[in-house]
């Protein structure tokens, strides 16, 4: 028997109780029109709603913000579904939808591990694939979702942010479609050999063991979304920040003894809006004489916007303050286990041949550089749309050790 990958092959959820609501963003089953429950308050307002009991959320927008928080909760599971088959488990799958009336023309983007956003064409591959036979209309065109996913029609632009990977499409112009949790019973016929019916002890309630007997409740997951809605230029401004925001949040600790200083930066001054501190550890500096790691990452791509898509340079001389100093530094590879000029020579040269006929050619275009790399000058660095750059830095601190 062969089955689908994900839900039956309809944009069209689970029928039931919920299907009159064009709003509607789940399909939990039998509990009726959602409970609603609003919570105002001076800096926070939440909009809270029940499904079911292991269905619930909370829309929430909080003062001066740009953006609108859904946070979801989804579990357990359960494997009854009476509204649909009393005879026997069902699996399901717990989508939240959103719709706008955006004419996307059937086009929509994910990022690529946070960093490109990737155009993606509903029921369309690109030039290096085959021709598609459409033969899984919601599967083939689900995709990874690392932290956004968004609708444009090109004067207005809807991105959904997640603070966790999630699969996701747009399976109708104008929706965002993310699924968030899943439970199945019976294996897909790919290779697994089993269902998805995780459980909060670890047993695998799907499989059937005359010696085994799992009565574990499935698992809860939550999470959230933050929904900016705005024109194109400006989403595309802001997305790049809330991103860092949702997903890389202060981490709170904790210790004994009396604080010496309420607040204190290292930093001399602040960094331009579209570079990233990504790594400053001394984690490696026993292996290099001592140095520090130090990676800057540009964070909007070519295209992106007008002016944060610019290059844009930093000077390490000057970056540190509270006496720390950046006597010298060198560019690396990536991974800082090569110098980067040296990497530079050996980089390989293929010889390509499109046989596409130009095809992958024109669609590379848009995204890759033919400038070559620019060394430092000194220690002021350029960084160019969505660029890397590791440096191995001698840090000094007079009097005081780094950490």
């Amino acid at each position: 028997e062969r089955r689908v990958i994900f839900r039956p092959n309809t944009e069209k959820g689970m029928p039931g109780p919920f299907s009159k609501y064009d709003t509607e963003l789940f399909y939990p089953g039998p509990s009726g029109k959602p409970t609603l429950e609003v919570v105002e308050g001076p800096v926070v307002t939440e909009v809270r709603q029940v499904y079911s009991d292991w269905v619930t959320h909370v829309v929430r927008l909080v003062k001066d913000k740009p953006f609108v928080e859904v946070e979801w909760t989804v579990g357990p599971i359960p494997k009854d579904t009476p509204w649909a088959d009393p005879a026997s488990p069902v699996g399901k799958e717990i989508a939240v939808r959103y719709h706008t009336g955006l004419k996307s023309d059937g086009r929509f983007y994910t990022d690529s591990n946070g960093r490109e956003m990737v155009p993606r064409d509903r029921n369309k591959r690109g030039p290096s694939y085959p021709p598609l036979k459409v033969s899984e209309p919601v599967a083939g065109n689900y995709y990874p979702v690392n932290t956004a996913i968004s609708v444009d029609d090109g004067d207005r632009e809807l991105v959904v942010l997640t603070d966790v990977t999630q699969g996701g499409t747009s399976l109708t112009d104008g929706t965002v479609e993310l699924m968030v949790h899943r439970r199945t019973i019976d294996d897909d016929s790919r290779g697994v050999f089993e269902g998805l019916s995780e459980t909060m002890c670890g047993c695998e309630s799907g499989l059937t063991h005359p010696f085994v007997r799992c009565d574990c409740p499935g698992l809860t997951v939550r999470g959230k979304h933050w929904l900016v809605f705005d024109v194109v230029a400006e989403a595309h401004a802001a997305r790049r920040d809330l991103m860092e925001e949702l997903n890389f949040p202060p981490v709170l600790a904790f210790g004994d003894g009396a604080v010496k200083e309420g607040q204190r930066s290292w930093l001399a001054t602040a960094l331009p809006r579209q570079v990233k501190l990504q790594t400053l550890t001394s984690n490696y500096a026993q292996w290099h004489d001592g140095q520090v790691v130090l990676r800057l990452s540009h964070q909007y791509a070519a295209g992106e916007h007008a002016v944060l898509s610019r290059e844009v340079s930093v000077d390490l001389g000057s970056l540190f303050g509270g006496g720390f100093r950046v006597r010298s530094a060198s560019e690396m590879s990536l991974t800082s286990n090569q110098d980067r000029a040296t990497m530079e020579k050996r980089r390989l040269v293929w010889n390509v041949t499109d046989v596409t006929g130009g095809a992958v050619e024109a669609q590379l275009a848009g995204v890759s550089s033919s400038e070559k790399w620019e060394p430092m000058h000194g220690l002021v660095v350029t960084l160019r749309p969505m660029e890397v750059k590791t440096f191995l830095i001698d840090l000094e601190r007079p009097g005081e050790a780094f950490v």
